[in-house]
Formats: structure tokens, sequence, C-alpha cells
């Protein structure tokens, strides 16, 4: 809005109300968007994972609806009597029977490609026809001319070269067309019924204001070290581009509202750190790291007929009150299981509470016979990492029947863990490594809440050990974490001894020989120290701290010529380290 490439939004936050929501932990998007629409936490909702094991053949597939055991906004609508429409909401496959319409997130799934959408993508069923016939002509209308349009340097070859890739965030070119076509047809979709029909609530989610961060947020300035000058020449300018057209888009919903005399509501799951705080070596599209670019502050904003427009963007509120405010705005009664009040700048909320659940029914499992779309989708979830790679298909020997998959449980664990009720937590983590032992978050989190109860930190470090070793991101820096802390605290061999197992585990990572040589040195193991030391300058010689912690060791083995020899070292590499001059005079 600042830099004037969002005009629209400008003008709905000027006349109407807007502040900043919460996020919730995990930020995974099946969770939150699920508790915004129902306002309820995921314990009691119970999506809790991307995927879960079908009870039949205990395969892994995409989440589906019927994991959801409470009612969603569109459900307390039409308990009140009201109509509604939903477009390609998170956890809607199949898409269940409703008064108005759904089309489910998997006619254009936002995670990979599928040779076609699977069959139960819409309902009524009789607007299937015309979803699929949206999405082909979303697929025609993003050609290279559309895509060219974001990265005019690319040539039609390239373009048609990387835009039809199996794997389409793979590459930059490839994802940004999946975008273009995921925004198309969900918005040509929703308006199209909008206007048609004039639905009392309409529900339309955009998935790729999300991920145009995940794949770009990485080349926008100031260009970071790890990106060329030549990528930062080629995607640095998409995401504006990209932010313009959604205002376009934004415009279109206002007219639309305007249209019916309806409010027009925007809100994100989460914020995204585009500048400052960008994490500078976690990938950004990798689903282990992913999480690390987003901030906890999403938005949301409110237009229209009742809305009292409010200057500055100071509301303030959590995720879990947009059910409640979409309930207010809809003249409905607050829910006798929906959490929180209505956002500020909402109508008060009228009524005694409503009982929505006594009208919803639980949508039934999947019908038919789906092991080739499962078995495609479970194979793109693995290749993106929403399924690890070593992360079984199947559910574990004596689980069949359950869907419940061990990120699931993970995910509880965490949930609990938010709301302090830590022995329920311990037993969901200890459930998650009961299914799969080598979960690395599930180790961590785990580890994590043990050592932090003071409790058998000999399995809490075993745990800390096995998450580091199963990839978990910045797993070296929890090892070195807990190392200090245990120094800190005057446990140097409990120090020692999880360092030992550490450069056991990864003997390529320098941090770790560095770190253990340093308390080495604090036990008086000299050579051994020094020996350490040299083994992480042989993996990283251009390492400064590595020469300077080389000084110190040989200091203590009494060699003051070599100790010399490495603090110059170290300060050719790096001047700017008044300790290591200050050893160096003394030295003198």
């Amino acid at each position: 809005m600042t830099a004037g490439v969002m005009p629209n939004l400008a003008r709905l936050s000027e006349e109407g109300t807007s502040g900043t929501i919460a996020t919730i932990d995990p930020p995974l998007s099946p969770i939150v968007w699920t508790t915004m629409v129902t306002g309820m936490s995921a314990l009691d909702h119970g999506i809790l994972d991307f995927v879960q094991f079908d009870p039949v053949t205990g395969q892994k597939a995409p989440i589906t609806t019927s994991e959801r055991r409470a009612p969603a906004i569109w459900n307390m609508a039409n308990a009140g009597g009201l109509s509604a429409a939903v477009f390609g909401m998170w956890a809607t496959y199949p898409a269940e029977p409703i008064d108005g319409l759904v089309v489910s997130d998997r006619l254009f799934t936002f995670l990979y490609k599928e040779q076609a959408p699977p069959e139960h993508i819409v309902s009524p069923p009789e607007r299937e026809a015309w979803a699929r016939a949206t999405l082909q002509q979303a697929e025609r209308a993003v050609d290279y001319t559309a895509v060219h349009a974001y990265l005019p340097w690319l040539g039609r070859s390239e373009h048609d070269a990387l835009s039809d890739s199996n794997d389409p965030y793979a590459h930059p070119v490839s994802a940004l067309r999946r975008m273009l076509v995921e925004t198309t047809v969900y918005r040509d979709l929703s308006l199209d019924w909008i206007r048609q029909e004039r639905p009392d609530l309409a529900v339309v989610y955009l998935q790729a204001t999300d991920t145009v961060g995940h794949v770009f947020a990485p080349y926008v300035p100031p260009r970071q070290p790890s990106i060329s000058e030549a990528d930062f020449a080629r995607y640095s300018e998409v995401p504006a581009r990209f932010f313009r057209s959604i205002d376009e888009t934004i415009g279109a919903y206002r007219a639309a509202a305007e249209a019916t005399a309806a409010v027009l509501m925007i809100a994100s799951d989460h914020g995204f750190h585009w500048t400052e705080g960008r994490p500078s070596t976690l990938s950004s599209v990798a689903t282990a790291s992913a999480a690390k670019w987003h901030a906890p502050d999403g938005m949301y904003l409110m237009w229209g007929p009742g809305i009292v427009g409010r200057s500055g963007h100071d509301g303030r509120g959590g995720v879990q009150q947009v059910c409640a405010t979409l309930l207010a705005l809809n003249g409905l009664p607050p829910g006798r299981d929906v959490e929180g009040d209505p956002l500020p700048g909402a109508p008060a909320v009228q009524g005694a509470r409503a009982d929505y659940f006594t009208r919803y029914q639980r949508a039934p499992r999947p019908a038919g016979d789906r092991p080739a779309a499962d078995a495609e989708a479970l194979a793109n979830l693995r290749a993106l990492g929403y399924i690890g790679a070593a992360e079984s298909g199947s559910a574990p020997a004596g689980s069949l029947g359950s869907t419940r998959t061990p990120g699931s449980y993970n995910n509880e664990g965490l949930i609990l863990r938010a709301r302090n009720r830590m022995p329920q937590a311990i037993e969901a983590f200890e459930k998650a490594l009961s299914l799969d032992p080598n979960l690395a978050s599930a180790a961590w989190n785990l580890s994590d809440i043990l050592y932090a109860r003071g409790q058998d930190l000999d399995r809490s470090d075993t745990l800390l050990l096995r998450s580091f070793a199963g990839g978990l991101p910045d797993g070296r820096k929890l090892v070195i974490g807990r190392a200090m802390a245990y120094q800190r605290t005057g446990q140097l061999p409990r120090s020692l001894a999880l360092m030992d197992r550490a450069v056991e585990t990864k003997p390529a990572e320098p941090d770790l020989w560095l770190f253990r040589g340093r308390y080495r040195v604090e036990g008086g193991d000299c050579p051994g120290a020094t020996n350490d030391v040299d083994r992480a300058i042989a993996l990283a010689p251009a390492n400064a701290s590595a020469y300077s912690a080389r000084g110190v060791a040989r200091l203590c083995a009494g060699d003051r010529a070599g100790a010399r020899a490495a603090f110059e070292r170290s300060l050719r590499i790096d001047p700017d380290q008044p300790n290591v001059r200050h050893y160096l005079a003394t030295l003198r």
C-alpha cells in the first residue's frame, strides 16, 4: 500500500477497519485455516496434518473433509437459514453437500500437480462440469504471454520447457505459472457464482498470496548473499507485479460486494518475512524450514454496510476470532463452541449462543476406489517434503483403522504444550514417536520438554541427537545451544559427552569440532582441543573463529608461537576482533 502497488486495498483500509491477527502454533495451513473457519482449536476440530491414513488400506493420502469433527462457518450459515459458497479452502475434499456450493481444494491443489482432479471435487455434483471447464479456461489463459508479463526476460522456449513440470515448485517459472492458474480459477469461479447466485456467505481462499512469498521472497531487495546478481535481476520484481494483480482481484470483489450490499472481509493466517528477518540459510520452499519464513501476525480487514471506518491499522486479535466475526457479520448468534469474540470493528454479537453442532452432520469418508489418485498425491507430497523421504507411506503395523499420522500427534503435542498441558503434550509426542521413531520434529519437541522439566536428561539428549541426525532445521544450533547450557550451569562433563556424540553423528560439521575443542580447553585437555580445532579448520579453512580457537588451544598447550600465528591468521580473515587483538598484544 505504501508503495502504491495496492490502491484497492488502501481504499478499503481507509474506508473500513483493519488490524492484525496472531497465528497459532504450529502455523500449518490446514490446521490454521480450519481453526479460522470453525473458531475451534485443532484439538476439537480434528484437522492436525496435511495427510491422513486411509482407515481401510492404511495408505497415506491428503487430508479429507471427513477428518473435520466440527461445523465450519458455511455449516453454521446453513443452520441459520443462509446460503453459502466455498471455493478452494483447505481440507474440503471431497466436497460436502451444503445449501449452496463447495468447490474443494482438490480442483486445483496447491501443493502438487495432478493429471486431473479426482471425483467429488464439487457439491452439488451437477456443478462439477462447470468447475472443470473453468479450470481448463484458466489453464489456457495463463499462457506464455501471461507469464512473460511477470518475467519480461523469459523466452518462449524456456517457458515451454519449464511451465508444465510435474514438480511445479522446483523452478520459479513453473511455480509462478501454477500460482497464476490457481488464482485465476478460484477468482473466476467465485465471482461468477457471487454475481449470478448471490449467496449470503461466500468464502474464497487464495493460496498464491502465501506461495509467492515462499518462492520469491528470497529474491526481493536487499539482495541476499546467497542470491546471484542474475537471479536477483530476474525475480526481484515478481512480488510487486503479483500483488498488483491481486489488488485488481480485490477491486473485483469490492465491486461484487457493492452490487449486493454485502460486507467484504479479507484475512490471512499469518504474515511473511519479506525483508528484515528473512532467514539467510534456510529454504523458503522446503517444508521442514518453510515456516521459518512466516511472521506471526497476519491481517484482517472489513469494509461495507455497518462497518465504521477507523483510522489506522490498529485492530488486534487472533485467527481463531475469524469465525465469530463472520457470524456477527451475517447477523447470526455466536456459537456455543466458537471461541473468541468478533474482531474489533465487527458488529456487536446478537442473541444467546447457538448450538451449531445439533444440525451438523460430519462428512462421510471418501467413497470409491482412489488408489491411483492418492498414490500420485502421496508421491507429490513426498517430493515436496510434506512426507519425509524416509517416512512410510502406510500405517504402522497394529494401527490399521486409524486415520491419525505421526505428524498429527506431533502437532497435537505442540498445541498442548502451548496451553501448558505438559503431561498430555509428552503423551502426544510419545505417540508420534511410537508410530515413527525417526520423526525428527517429534524427537526434538519431546527432548525440549524433558530438558525444560529437568526430566530424564540422558533420554532428552538422545532424542536431541536423533532429531539432529534426522535433518531437523537448526539442529546443529540446538545441539550446540544445549551443550552451552550445560557448560554454563557447571555440567561440563555432560556438555562434552553431548558434543562427543554430536561429532560422531555428523563429523562433517566444523562448528561441532570447534565447540568441542573449546570445552576441552576448559576441561584441561589441551591436546584433544588442538586436534578438534585443527579438524574444524580442515573443514572450514576460511573461518576466523576457528583460527582464534586454535590460538587458545595452542596457549593451553604452552605453544605461544603457534598461538601467535593462529591469532594473526584469524585477524587477517576478520580484522574486527578486539578480543583477539588483546590476546595477540599480550603475547607480544
